[in-house]
């Protein structure tokens, strides 16, 4: 059972890497791994089952062309996300979905994501969407909030892009 979760969490990164690749368009490479130990390491955090949320696509500090809409997918591990039920009576518990706040940091956990600016919320359970951002860097965050659009404890990532015209 154990073989098969590592496998399993392998196989996870190996398409993530794909997608955020091929998602990526116009970023900068990143070097490949300087071992075949690295995935086996990154398999055995995956085993922790702490939730957490991340961007496949884009990658921290890379370059992309303001010429060329900047695609952004989200993932989590250990989370499930879903699309906020029409009429929420009660918090579903383990549930959430992805939210995209623009040259904003992580809030802290138990606040109310604001249905505003910098805010996009995706309580569709949909994971990303295409973004036509002029030069200059900028910081995105991906937080995870429940069917009240409350932050949950460690689901936030914040990485910086920069957009560059010509590249």
């Amino acid at each position: 059972m154990e073989m098969s979760l590592r496998l399993k969490a392998m196989r996870a990164i190996a398409v993530c890497a794909a997608v955020g690749a091929a998602a990526c368009g116009g970023g900068m490479e990143e070097a490949a791994p300087e071992s075949a130990a690295e995935p086996m390491e990154a398999a055995a955090a995956d085993e922790s089952m702490e939730p957490r949320v991340f961007f496949v696509a884009p990658r921290d500090e890379t370059d992309h062309a303001t010429e060329i809409p900047l695609g952004l997918t989200f993932g989590v591990e250990n989370f499930e996300i879903g699309a906020v039920p029409d009429e929420v009576t009660s918090v579903r518990e383990g549930v959430g979905h992805y939210h995209l706040g623009v040259d904003t940091d992580c809030l802290p956990a138990g606040e109310i994501i604001p249905a505003a600016d910098p805010w996009v919320h995706f309580g569709d359970g949909s994971d990303g969407m295409e973004m036509q951002l002029e030069g200059g860097e900028y910081r995105m965050t991906v937080q995870i909030g429940d069917d009240e659009h409350r932050t949950l404890e460690g689901l936030c990532e914040t990485i910086t892009v920069r957009m560059e015209d010509g590249i």
